[in-house]
């Protein structure tokens, strides 16, 4: 009897930032960001009309990040091209924010089920590590990026 399989999996997915010519950053866990509309309310009845207002897009959240070609000062060097704290400044918007993509897999590792294009994308939060002598855990910190436009193809 065939088994049936089940393309969609939580672990195979690919996060790539434009315009790295690097390979794709590998995380453990990627939260997609959530979108939402705002509600304006209109009365010119003896009720209220609700029509959609001003889109929101929530955060890109990444757990255990790093790189496939071994550098993993990335993230901290696009975090201060934003605002240094060193320097007292940082670059212009369109020079730091950047392109994300995230693509959904199949479990074939190659078929594509989804993918997000995030754009206006920069880092705005790293959270810090933890160090413990008894653990065995990977020290790469998760980080959250801020979007301005989310697209799913």
């Amino acid at each position: 009897m065939a088994q049936i399989s089940n393309p969609r999996k939580n672990f195979n997915f690919s996060i790539q930032i434009a315009p790295l010519p690097i390979d794709p950053f590998l995380a453990q866990k990627v939260t997609i960001p959530e979108v939402s509309l705002d509600v304006v309310e209109h009365g010119d009845r003896n009720f209220d009309v609700k029509t959609a207002g001003r889109a929101k897009v929530g955060m890109i959240m990444m757990e255990k990040i790093s790189t496939t070609s071994g550098a993993d000062n990335y993230i901290f060097d696009w975090l201060f091209s934003c605002q240094d704290m060193i320097l007292g400044g940082g670059l212009i918007p369109p020079a730091y924010k950047r392109v994300l993509t995230i693509t959904e897999l199949a479990e074939d590792g190659s078929s594509i089920l989804n993918t997000w294009i995030c754009t206006g994308v920069w880092p705005n939060k790293i959270n810090g590590t933890e160090l413990n002598r008894q653990d065995s855990a990977n020290t790469i910190e998760s980080v959250e990026f801020c979007v301005d436009q989310i697209d799913k193809l």
